[in-house]
């Protein structure tokens, strides 16, 4: 039996944090000082491979910088060759992720069983039970398309019985000041 050799575990964390930095590192949601921030991860278990470009977070995963923040029961990273991220898929029941857009808004906040984040696409799919809210305005429904960019979503129902639901607050207007 051939002896590990001791610098290879920690040349695998540090693929891998690069990998999530660059993968969270994403401008389309951020808020402007979100690049600039740490990334944090934590999980109770990691594996990572670095001949297929794959790094998996396994148990209580949290995935933290700045204002984005992904909370799921797995998380795998999907780089390519060149150590770019391709797609990031976190699962849970349901997986977790929120970020501040601007601001003076309070954050998109998206659920879903299996969120799918196509990195060269800057866009969520998220299926089995998908939920976004962004400042009360909410789009339920059994996956949803979400382009990042532009923050157009198309969904869809599994059935007739579950179909699309979307709720839209009013809009807060100024009230008048009488007191003139």
């Amino acid at each position: 039996m051939k002896p590990i050799e001791s610098a290879l575990p920690l040349k695998l964390a540090l693929g891998t944090a690069l990998l999530v930095s660059a993968l969270l590192g994403n401008p389309a949601l951020a808020l402007p000082g979100d690049r600039q921030q740490p990334v944090k991860v934590s999980a109770d278990k990691l594996e990572a491979n670095r001949s297929q470009n794959l790094s998996v977070y396994i148990g209580n995963v949290v995935i933290t910088q700045g204002s984005m923040q992904i909370r799921a029961d797995r998380v795998e990273v999907h780089g390519n060759p060149e150590g770019e991220i391709n797609k990031v898929i976190a699962t849970g029941k349901p997986a977790h992720f929120q970020q501040q857009v601007k601001e003076s808004t309070s954050p998109v906040k998206a659920r879903a069983q299996k969120i799918e984040f196509m990195v060269g696409k800057d866009s969520l799919l998220l299926t089995g039970q998908a939920h976004v809210d962004r400042d009360g305005n909410t789009l339920t429904a059994e996956r949803i398309d979400y382009d990042l960019n532009s923050e157009q979503m198309q969904a869809q129902g599994r059935s007739e019985k579950e179909r699309v639901e979307m709720i839209w607050k009013p809009e807060s207007k100024p009230q008048p000041d009488n007191n003139q």
